[in-house]
């Protein structure tokens, strides 16, 4: 999900620019959590994935349709062969604008439903991450990717056209890494030997010097120098 859409000369033939149809059949704890799952551990049918979120294997064929006919998921090439449908995420990714459908009070609730489950999940899977790497420095799978993981933090000065410009590029670029260096034959890291899911998290946004000021109440009393023992 990417609040900035990669640009025209970037974004793949298949790329879906979310619509308030699309949004509102993707608010339902459930779906958020199937199409988790295709997007960070590639295809699977309905009974897998009822095995793995300990729900029905009726209760996900149902909602992993639901998710298809709003273009979120697709079938999987390659997989066929066997009574039960394979299923992927959409292979081109898809955008939304979650300050606008916030905005609208027509789609503010299933805004806030999708967005509270995606941002709160994401911060999870990266303090899982330190969390591990910090209890567990020799856990093996720590050390092989201690070295390729990063936290990184870049406060500039922009206006919001260069900050917007920088979205864009950023955008792009993660694009056209991945076309250029991810196989498009390598559908997950489940079945590429050596492999595992990365996830890059970019977030961009003004730190508006008015949200900066402590709320009264907040800051050391007045007089006083700092912490006393």
């Amino acid at each position: 999900m990417a609040e900035s859409a990669p640009s025209p000369s970037e974004r793949p033939d298949n790329h879906m620019d979310v619509d308030a149809t699309a949004l509102r059949g993707l608010a339902h704890p459930l779906r958020g959590r199937l199409l988790e799952q295709l997007q960070l551990r590639g295809p699977a049918t309905a009974t897998i994935l009822g095995k793995r979120l300990e729900e029905s294997s009726g209760s996900t064929s149902y909602h992993l349709r639901q998710l298809a006919r709003h273009g979120f998921i697709e079938p999987a090439e390659g997989h066929g062969g066997g009574r039960e449908r394979w299923w992927q995420a959409r292979r081109g990714g898809w955008s939304m604008s979650g300050h606008a459908f916030r905005q609208d009070p027509a789609t503010r609730h299933a805004a806030d439903t999708v967005l509270e489950y995606y941002y709160g999940e994401r911060e999870r899977r990266f303090r899982t991450w330190n969390d591990l790497a910090a209890s567990a420095p020799e856990d093996p799978d720590v050390q092989r990717w201690k070295a390729a993981t990063m936290d990184a933090n870049h406060p500039l000065p922009l206006t919001p056209e260069e900050a917007q410009k920088l979205s864009r590029d950023l955008m792009d670029f993660m694009w056209r890494w991945k076309r250029e260096h991810v196989p498009e034959s390598r559908e997950s890291a489940a079945d590429t030997p050596g492999t595992e899911t990365v996830e890059v998290q970019i977030n961009l946004f003004p730190v508006l010097a008015r949200l900066l000021e402590p709320e009264a109440g907040q800051g050391p009393e007045e007089g006083s120098s700092g912490p006393r023992a």
